[in-house]
C-alpha cells in the first residue's frame, strides 16, 4: 500500500547548508523560461501516455542531474500538473536535501519489502510530491529492476500526470539502464566544459543497448566554456576512480 504523507516539508529558502539551490516561483525569469521550454518539449514527447515517466541521468557524476531533476519536476508542477519526483539514486541520494526532509522511509525500504507503505511527501510547491531514496541498500540495481518497482510506477501513473526519476550516472553503475523498459524515456544531462564526447557517446550506447529511449539532452551550465584539458589516459583513470567510489558516502556534488 502506498500513502501520501500529509506533513509539509520543512524547506525554507536558505535555511540550511544541506539544502541546495533549485527552481522556485521566485527564481530569475531566464531560469524559469529555460525550464518552461524543456517542459513544453517533454509534453510533446510523452507518446500520448496518460502519465509519462522520464528518468534524468548523466554520463558521469557531478553533472548537475539532481538539480535538473528537481527543477524540471518543479517547473511541470508549476504548470498545474500533478508530479511525482522519485529519487532513485539510492547510492548517493540527494533529493531530500533540496526539500529539507529525512531520506528514510523511501524508495529502498519499499522496494526491499521492509515496509508496505511508501511515503509520498508533499512539498512547498503545489502539485509536487517527492519520494526520497530511503536508506542506502546493498543492491540498488536489483531493486530498481524488481516487480515492486512496476507496482510503484503503476500506482504513480494512476495518481499523477508526470513522473520524474533521478537516476545515477550511466557510465558508473547500471542502475539507470535496468528501468529502460519501464519508462517513457531518458533525459541526459551534459555538463558544459567538462563532459567528453566519448563519455556522452558511451552513455547513449549503454541506454540504447537496453532498448531505452533518449528523448533529449540538457546542456548544463552552457556559459562554461572551459576546455577539458586532461589527456584521454588521465580521463580514463579519473573515471575509474569515480566507478570505484561512487556511492561511498562522500560529499562530491551530483
Amino acid at each position: 500500500m502506498l500513502f501520501r504523507d500529509k506533513s509539509k516539508s520543512r524547506f525554507t529558502k536558505g535555511s540550511s547548508r544541506s539544502e541546495r539551490p533549485r527552481l522556485t516561483p521566485d527564481s530569475p525569469f531566464a531560469i524559469k523560461e529555460a525550464y518552461n521550454s524543456i517542459r513544453t518539449k517533454l509534453m510533446f514527447t510523452g507518446k500520448g501516455e496518460k502519465c509519462p515517466v522520464f528518468a534524468v541521468t548523466s554520463s558521469l557524476a557531478s553533472d548537475g542531474k539532481s538539480t535538473v531533476s528537481v527543477s524540471l519536476a518543479t517547473s511541470i508542477a508549476m504548470a498545474d500538473q500533478r508530479v511525482l519526483l522519485i529519487d532513485a539514486d539510492m547510492r548517493k541520494p540527494s533529493t531530500h536535501r533540496y526539500f529539507g526532509v529525512d531520506s528514510r522511509h523511501g524508495l529502498s525500504e519499499y522496494l526491499a519489502g521492509l515496509t508496505s507503505e511508501a511515503r509520498l511527501r508533499p512539498t512547498d510547491i503545489d502539485e509536487l510530491s517527492i519520494m526520497t531514496a530511503g536508506q542506502i541498500p546493498p543492491n540498488p540495481a536489483e531493486l530498481l529492476g524488481s516487480k515492486q518497482m512496476d507496482v510503484l510506477l503503476d500506482y504513480a501513473r494512476q495518481h499523477f500526470d508526470y513522473v520524474i526519476i533521478d537516476t545515477p550516472p550511466v557510465n558508473i553503475v547500471t542502475d539507470s539502464t535496468v528501468i529502460a523498459g519501464k519508462i517513457t524515456g531518458y533525459i541526459m544531462v551534459v555538463q558544459s566544459g567538462k563532459n567528453h564526447m566519448q563519455d556522452v557517446s558511451e552513455a547513449v550506447h549503454q541506454i540504447e543497448e537496453m532498448n531505452g529511449n533518449i528523448v533529449g539532452m540538457i546542456l548544463n551550465d552552457p556559459e562554461n566554456t572551459t576546455a577539458a584539458h586532461y589527456s584521454y589516459r588521465y580521463n580514463k583513470y579519473y573515471r575509474y576512480k569515480r566507478y570505484k567510489y561512487y556511492g561511498d558516502g562522500s560529499s562530491e556534488g551530483k
